[in-house]
């Protein structure tokens, strides 16, 4: 009898938790999700698969990592100025313009990023030679970052405008297409033609190319071409492009892959590409915040514009968040712990301390992302510039001292300590706009 009792005292707790799987598996918001962190981690698996071959020293030597990752670290620098935050731009005027309006805005956005390409292009020719005497960076860099950097820019636009459409499934299979393209053409060619990084970069600009291509049939059949540009609206573009520029600096400057302080202090290249692929595991938990914003972003902004934000409406899309993020940092620092240990390479063993400073900074940068989307929406351009400058000048006092006197080490723990300082700055700096927004929200419910 006591025995009966006990199970079906028990029964009901289990049927509760299959109830919440059944009604969460049912949900169209967590179905959302799912697909979302599902179609980067579908790019970020097919990496993580690749890991023990891109580690193979017969294929990838760890300096080819060093150049891919100074490569990387590159194309963050430049990604900023050639897209003067129009991508956040545009995701905010979605919900906010008319149709007409939105895609002659939209139109404009390339032809800005095009000409700020071109000006790259030719910054980086007549700085050519001190580029290869400080940094080792071949010549071919000079025209390759800046065209693949517009190319990238053009992509975020098709990807952006498909999820603000909330078109799920046009987004996984576009992301999940790329990935296949980019990383079965550098294997192609790292393998068999022994293309080593240069195998790599084909990969990427052949998957950017591809994804470039469907966009324009896309923006064609939609109506999001309108060749209407007005001046006004363009300098105000420019205008807060500028803090997005500096805040995309300040990004550089806190991420762990900022690797040109440490080619500034002569790092030897080995060494760094074993941090690179501490750094290539660590981000992952910051794919899941990215992933997850994916869906929440859109639902956020659609919510603002409309004016029904409230304080509980935000803080419980805050807390969903903040559970699916921990849940599943958690579950990616595991994986990636069990791959150090069992798929790569022993040679990148050591680098396995800098992976956990990594992936808690990354989890910390994507609770402040939350914060700050606030600031993006309503382009409140001093607000933004200010946190970025500080976050700046903050970041190249203490990367330079800490890499200085501990080189890799440093560059790790100089990352974290300049995210803390980052959230200090995006609490204080949002506080005011966050009230005034959600008041306002209430108001018009009210």
């Amino acid at each position: 009898m006591s025995v009966s009792i006990s199970i079906a005292n028990k029964t009901p707790g289990y049927m509760s938790i299959f109830s919440k799987i059944k009604i969460a598996a049912n949900n169209r918001a967590y179905r959302s999700v799912a697909t979302y962190v599902f179609t980067n981690f579908f790019s970020k698996g097919i990496s993580f698969l690749l890991i023990p071959l891109f580690t193979n020293p017969l294929y990838l030597t760890p300096a080819d990592n060093g150049v891919l990752s100074l490569f990387s670290s590159n194309m963050i620098l430049l990604v900023p100025f050639i897209s003067l935050g129009m991508i956040q731009s545009a995701s905010a005027d979605f919900f906010k313009k008319e149709k007409a309006e939105f895609s002659a805005s939209f139109t404009g956005n390339f032809f800005i990023a095009a000409f700020m390409a071109l000006l790259a292009t030719l910054i980086l020719y007549i700085f050519r030679e001190a580029l290869w005497e400080k940094f080792e960076l071949p010549t071919s860099f000079v025209y390759i970052i800046p065209g693949l950097t517009f190319l990238i820019f053009c992509s975020e636009q098709i990807f952006i405008l498909i999820r603000n459409r909330n078109e799920v499934r046009r987004y996984a299979y576009l992301g999940i297409s790329k990935s296949i393209v980019e990383y079965g053409v550098s294997v192609i060619l790292i393998v068999f033609f022994f293309e080593g990084w240069v195998g790599r970069i084909w990969g990427i600009a052949i998957s950017l190319l591809m994804v470039n291509g469907f966009s324009i049939w896309f923006y064609l059949k939609n109506n999001y071409i309108r060749f209407s540009f007005n001046k006004a609206e363009i300098w105000e573009e420019l205008k807060f492009g500028l803090p997005i520029f500096v805040f995309q600096l300040c990004v550089f400057m806190l991420g762990a892959t900022n690797k040109l302080f440490l080619a500034i202090f002569n790092v030897d290249k080995a060494e760094l590409g074993i941090y690179a692929i501490a750094c290539i595991l660590g981000t992952m938990v910051g794919a899941i915040g990215q992933s997850i914003f994916l869906y929440i972003q859109p639902q956020l902004y659609k919510t603002l514009s409309s004016g029904k934000a409230t304080t509980e409406s935000v803080k419980r899309i805050f807390l969903n968040f903040l559970k699916m993020l921990t849940i599943l940092s958690l579950v990616c620092i595991g994986v990636a712990v069990f791959a150090y240990f069992f798929l790569i390479n022993r040679i990148y063993l050591t680098g396995m301390k800098y992976f956990f400073v990594v992936a808690v900074q990354a989890y910390i940068w994507a609770l402040n992302y939350f914060l700050f989307l606030f600031l993006i929406y309503g382009k409140e351009k001093r607000r933004i510039l200010t946190v970025a400058l500080i976050s700046i000048v903050c970041s190249i006092m203490i990367n330079t001292v800490m890499v200085k006197h501990f080189l890799i080490w440093g560059d790790a723990l100089s990352s974290f300590i300049n995210t803390i300082i980052f959230s200090g700055l995006v609490l204080l700096f949002t506080r005011k706009v966050l009230k005034k927004t959600l008041i306002r929200s209430t108001e018009v419910i009210t």
